[in-house]
């Protein structure tokens, strides 16, 4: 990853030596932590704008969903990995050091356990809830929680101590995009230069500040949106066509793409494609530098700019696909008709100008 003016803002080297020692990456946009589980890095300020437009998609509170979703997968991540079982003399004092380098590595701001506060916080639903997962972590007991955040850069948890006996949280279930993933995995490499600077309780790149998200956690928060009816447009909606996917995972699916298609429309990339080859390239540069989930192949269709691309399965791949279909909306500067067809490993889209079928 490109460096960072050194001169006025100095790079960690430590934390960055940390994160590339700790990440490795996969040739078609993955990033995994040492347990090989999916990371997306994204612009703190880009995941706040999934978030709203994907709460207004579903048209309901999502809040705590989310929490949920965070301290379920969290809790899973501390409980099942063995760098976090810890024990004998100074356990509490460790199982805290661990918890403030993870949020340190992963850009989460910085928890106080015994002042129940977060600082510099990321989007507060998520913030929580893996502060909840963290501090029953290391206070070995169940809490209820709620919270204020008095500004943007605090949050003020409020924990009761949970007597009810809770059973550990399980492993994230499966989307049809998810399954069959581990059979797709290729060799995996190091994640290379990432040089960062330590800025407000997080840190920056390229003078953005970014934070790791667990693609499980965003997993677990979309079995909420099976089955639901989404606010939108039937116009838009009639946009895309799944094949393969029953209609439960359909509304998850279209949910997640079309708030993500929101999310590259309002920020300023400038997107050029004039050929197949371009698709990859660019799709690495936008996309796979940052855990999502690229084409393996792409190729021309009949029509002006149509394109065909192929996945393998994601965890990532409806996040992947709205970021393309904006991508190819903005390059071309039309409506895009898309087809996603669900295979057994792999998932073709093909993206083609709407107004041709009118």
């Amino acid at each position: 990853m490109p460096l960072v003016d050194g001169e006025e803002e100095p790079i960690d080297y430590e934390l960055s030596k940390a994160l590339e020692s700790t990440l490795k990456k996969d040739d078609i946009g993955h990033i995994f932590d040492s347990s090989g589980n999916h990371l997306l890095l994204w612009k703190a300020i880009e995941f706040e704008s999934w978030w709203i437009h994907f709460e207004k998609i579903i048209g309901i509170p999502m809040g705590r969903k989310l929490v949920n979703a965070a301290t379920d997968e969290e809790e899973y991540h501390l409980l099942s990995n063995n760098e976090y079982k810890v024990g004998g003399l100074f356990k509490n004092s460790r199982r805290r050091k661990n918890i403030s380098a993870r949020w340190l590595q992963y850009g989460w701001g910085e928890l106080q356990i015994n002042n129940n506060q977060i600082i510099a916080p990321t989007l507060a639903p998520f913030s929580v809830g893996v502060a909840l997962a963290a501090i029953e972590y290391c206070k070995q007991s169940r809490f209820k929680i709620s919270w204020t955040q008095p500004n943007s850069t605090l949050i003020v948890l409020n924990l009761i101590q949970e007597s009810r006996d809770i059973s550990p949280s399980k492993q994230v279930s499966e989307f049809t995009w998810t399954k069959n993933c581990q059979d797709n995995y290729s060799a995996l490499f190091d994640v290379g230069e990432f040089q960062v600077v330590r800025k407000n309780g997080g840190w920056d790149l390229e003078g953005e500040r970014m934070v790791f998200i667990p693609a499980n956690i965003l997993t677990r928060l979309l079995f909420n949106t099976k089955s639901r009816a989404l606010n939108i447009g039937n116009e838009l909606s009639q946009s895309i066509i799944f094949v393969g996917l029953d209609e439960a995972e359909k509304s998850t699916f279209l949910c997640t793409a079309l708030s993500m298609v929101n999310v590259i429309e309002q920020s300023e990339r400038p997107i050029y494609i004039l050929s197949d080859s371009e698709w990859i390239n660019k799709c690495q540069h936008l996309l796979g530098r940052f855990g999502f989930v690229c084409p393996n192949e792409v190729s021309s269709l009949e029509g002006d700019g149509a394109v065909e691309l192929l996945f393998d399965h994601s965890p990532t791949l409806p996040f992947s696909v709205g970021a393309i279909m904006a991508f190819w909306q903005r390059a071309h500067g039309r409506i895009a008709k898309v087809t996603i067809e669900l295979q057994e490993k792999q998932c073709l889209v093909q993206i083609s100008s709407k107004l041709e079928y009118n």
